[in-house]
């Protein structure tokens, strides 16, 4: 077994293949350059896990890092050909190389904005529980296995993300606009209350009928104007409360002030 250096992940084929600068065959010195530039080295074929088909596109794609400590062997005497069997977290350059998460240090992402309503994360790692697969850019998704706290969470580097608790209890968070499209039927069931807070306005277009049922009273709350375009049909009983008067709908006439018998005018 030998050990080396990725230096290039850009593999031409497109097959994740990269190059690798194996320790004592490519870094021998000759004044203060490598005896091997990085564009002369040939490029090497990585093993992936027998769980992994990798044939028709199905499967884990490879994602070596250019920087990976990498472990394999040569497969001809000329050592040309070296395969890539598996890679090493260590240290660089003093710096763990193993992931903050999987380390079970503090979350790098503890000090962001949280929304008014916003639960706290559950994030509580322990070594070595949280399974962590972290993108160059920084997209990260977490299976964590400590006992006690296991947790999901999936999150993209802008900080749109989800996380679903010990509990089963499931919090998302999107850091700028979100759109929902669903072309069969959609249906909401929820055992306990619901709360919307909308900081700006709200608006709801129904194309067919409309139907609302509740089985206990009902409050609307406006600090302005309400208007209703069409017909209102009103069952049972509706009474408007304006300053000290109080009407009742169902039971209230006009009089015109003049007839006996014509109710035109104002309310009695």
């Amino acid at each position: 077994m030998e050990f080396g250096l990725v230096e290039n992940i850009s593999d031409p084929l497109k097959l994740g293949r990269v190059k690798v600068r194996v320790f004592g065959r490519h870094d021998i010195r000759e004044g203060t350059k490598y005896n091997i530039a990085t564009e002369d080295l040939p490029w090497s074929q990585v093993v992936m896990p027998a769980t992994t088909p990798a044939i028709n596109g199905t499967g884990h794609s490879v994602n070596l890092a250019i920087g990976s400590l990498v472990c394999g062997t040569f497969l001809d005497i000329s050592a040309q050909e070296f395969i890539v069997m598996g890679s090493l977290p260590t240290k660089t350059e003093g710096v763990e190389d193993n992931n903050v998460r999987v380390r079970a240090e503090a979350d790098p992402n503890a000090d962001e904005e949280l929304g008014s309503y916003q639960p706290a994360s559950t994030y509580a790692p322990v070594y070595p529980y949280n399974n962590v697969m972290e993108t160059e850019s920084g997209h990260v998704k977490e299976y964590d296995d400590t006992p006690g706290a296991e947790r999901i969470m999936e999150r993209h580097k802008s900080g749109t993300q989800y996380e679903i608790a010990a509990n089963g209890a499931k919090t998302e968070r999107i850091v700028r606009d979100n759109y929902q499209l669903v072309v069969g039927h959609d249906t909401l069931e929820v055992f306990g209350d619901v709360r919307i807070i909308v900081s700006g306005n709200a608006d709801i277009a129904v194309a067919g009928n409309m139907n609302t049922a509740v089985g206990g009273t009902t409050n609307l709350t406006s600090t302005g104007k309400i208007t209703m375009t069409g017909d209102v049909d009103v069952t049972g009983t509706l009474q408007t409360n304006t300053g000290d008067t109080t009407i009742n709908l169902n039971t209230h006439t006009h009089d015109d002030f003049d007839s006996p018998t014509v109710q035109t005018g104002g309310p009695n």
